[in-house]
Parts: C-alpha cells; structure tokens; sequence
C-alpha cells in the first residue's frame, strides 16, 4: 500500500514538472518572436499567470540610469499605466541589494521594501515573491518578478533552473528589442531588408575589436555575396531582385543571437558579426546558411524555378588571453573579403576561410 502511494506521488510529480516546463517552453517561444520591450512585457504578464495559478502579479524591472529605455519607449515607465515596467533609474543599490548574496533567483516572503520597489501599484501586501535577476554580458541589469498572494507559493528551497532559464531568455529579448529601437532612432538600417546598414556595422565591429582586445575572446567575421545576382535584376526584374535580397536576409539571420550582427554591406553583399564564436563554429554556420540558401528556389518564371546560391569568406580571431594580437576591424574585414574573391574565382556557392 505504502509503495503504491509512494508511485502515485511519484507520477504526479511527473505530471507537474512536465505540465510546468511545458508552461515555460511556450512562454519562451513567444518571447523569441516578440520585436519590442512593450511584446515582452505584455506577454510575461499575461501568460505567467495564464500558465501558473496563484500567480497574482508580474513585473519586469529594468536599470535605466541615463533615461535612454524611457527615451526609446516614448514614455518610459507611464508606457504602462498598470506598473508592469519598471524603470530602475533612481536609487539602484537597494534593487542590487536584492541579488547581491547569489546573483540568482530569490524566492521568498514579499517585504514591504520589495513590494513598494517592484509592485508600487499593488496596495494589498503580496505573501510571497519570486524574483529573477537579468543578466547581460555578467552584469546585472533587470529582474524578471512574480508574486502571489499566497505565502507558501514561493518556497524559498524550491528549484529555480527554468526560471532562471526564462529570465535568459527575457534579457536577451530586451537587449535585442533595445538595439533594433536605436537602429530605427539613429537611421542605422536598411530601408529594402530591414538589417543594419554599414554605418551601424562598422560602429559595432569597433566595440567587438575592443572587447577582443580587452578580454581575448574569439570573433568571426563573414561576408557574404549573392551568385550571379546581376542576371536575376537583367532577366525577371529589379522587383524579383528585392524579393531575393528580403528572403536571403531572411535566412541569415533565421538563428542569430542577440549579440550577433547582420548587415546590408552594399548591393547584393551582406557581413555577419559574431562574438565569442569559435573559428571551428563560424565555419559549421557559414556552411549551414551556404546549404539554407541553396536550398530555395525563386519561381519567377514559369516551370524553370530560380536556384540562388551564395559565396561567402570568413575571417576569424581564435580566443586568446593576449587579446587581439594588434589586428584592426579593417584587417579583418579585408581578410574576409580576400577569402569571399577566392571563393568566387573557384567557382561559386562555397565557403573559403582566411588563413
């Protein structure tokens, strides 16, 4: 009797852990997919609760210190009259205060202080809280917050591993949401794709050369150029060639990370950034994007479909503790370009890597 009770316990266990991943897969996937700060927060909002009972209220925190989130919101914090933002741009040390033991997720009873920083339009005092910093780069710059009105509900020995995986998730979301509003307030993008243009690449391959610099990780850089792409604009049109152009971005940055960067270099040729990528992983991506666009076909004509391929040249810094070793974004950029001529002159849709 006792084993059977044993098994029955163990499978609802089962049944709970599976009902309570799935609950943050789904989260996930819609955050993923969101394009401003406003989509996140709407979404951590309603479907946290959603998903979770007694889950009464969730809040997104977020340092603002030079008011630049306010700037780009267009009203920062009064974006969201319900106090689900929360602009942390005035007394900072007492919401560091709140990680500084562990850096990871705190549950537990919700204080007066806790609730007047993080829930300051909630009246009636939660009973428990749980809250999960937001990382960038190590630093900490947010915190993802449910409470409840229950004080047992946040158990402060309860496992925290998804949540803290969801807040990853979050904070990469808000640092992208963040980057493509400068792109739209600073004119850094391409009007045709909607990438970076190369105003906005070469500022950011300059911040990449001085973290290389600074802390010797690995940077990749790849360009790549469209096979051909003249015929396409001679024979269909300069419309089929916007379609080629829109959908080869498309595939590029299908998988990019919140860090990489991907943009329009000029005419039919596209550069990637991607930091803290190793030479051995850059080569298995360029190969992947190489195999994705060759894949397509443009039916532009009928029953003769339009295969497009591309060439692309990857120049890579190794990981190194002495840094960069002296070399230029310039140096690396014209060490790309040297490997994508080579592929072109050897016959097209292939990869060469500087050596």
């Amino acid at each position: 009797m006792e084993l059977r009770r044993d098994l029955s316990w163990l499978k609802k266990q089962i049944r709970d852990n599976e009902r309570i991943w799935s609950g943050f897969r789904q989260i996930e996937v819609r955050l993923i997919g969101t394009a401003s700060v406003q989509e996140i927060v709407a979404v951590l909002v309603n479907d946290l609760p959603k998903s979770f009972a007694q889950i009464d209220r969730v809040s997104l925190a977020y340092f603002d210190p030079e008011f630049e989130l306010a700037r780009l919101l267009g009203g920062g914090e009064k974006s969201f009259a319900d106090h689900s933002f929360i602009s942390i741009s005035s007394n900072p040390d007492a919401f560091r205060a709140l990680f500084v033991s562990t850096g990871k997720p705190l549950l537990g009873p919700c204080t007066p202080v806790i609730q007047s920083l993080l829930f300051p339009g909630d009246k009636e005092q939660f009973g428990s809280v749980a809250l999960a910093p937001l990382l960038s780069h190590g630093r900490l710059v947010g915190s993802l917050n449910q409470a409840s009105r229950n004080p047992g509900h946040f158990n402060p020995g309860a496992a925290t591993d998804l949540l803290g995986h969801l807040a990853a998730v979050t904070a990469m979301c808000i640092e992208n949401a963040v980057i493509q509003e400068r792109l739209k307030r600073d004119g850094l993008t391409d009007p045709l794709t909607g990438v970076a243009n190369r105003r906005f690449f070469e500022r950011r391959l300059e911040e990449e050369m001085q973290r290389l610099a600074r802390d010797g990780q690995a940077l990749a850089c790849m360009l790549v150029d469209i096979d051909h792409f003249k015929q396409v604009n001679d024979r269909f049109g300069h419309q089929a060639g916007d379609h080629v152009l829109k959908h080869i971005v498309q595939v590029l940055g299908r998988d990019l990370r919140a860090s990489d960067v991907l943009a329009r270099y000029g005419g039919e040729e596209f550069i990637l950034l991607l930091p803290n990528t190793s030479p051995t992983q850059a080569a298995a991506i360029a190969e992947r994007l190489r195999e994705a666009v060759a894949e397509q076909a443009f039916a532009f004509a009928p029953k003769s479909p339009l295969r497009i391929t591309i060439s692309l040249g990857l120049a890579c810094v190794p990981a190194s503790r002495k840094g960069a070793e002296g070399i230029s974004g310039a140096e690396l950029i014209q060490r790309a370009d040297t490997a994508l001529y080579q592929a072109k002159a050897a016959g097209r849709n292939r990869l060469v890597i500087a050596s």
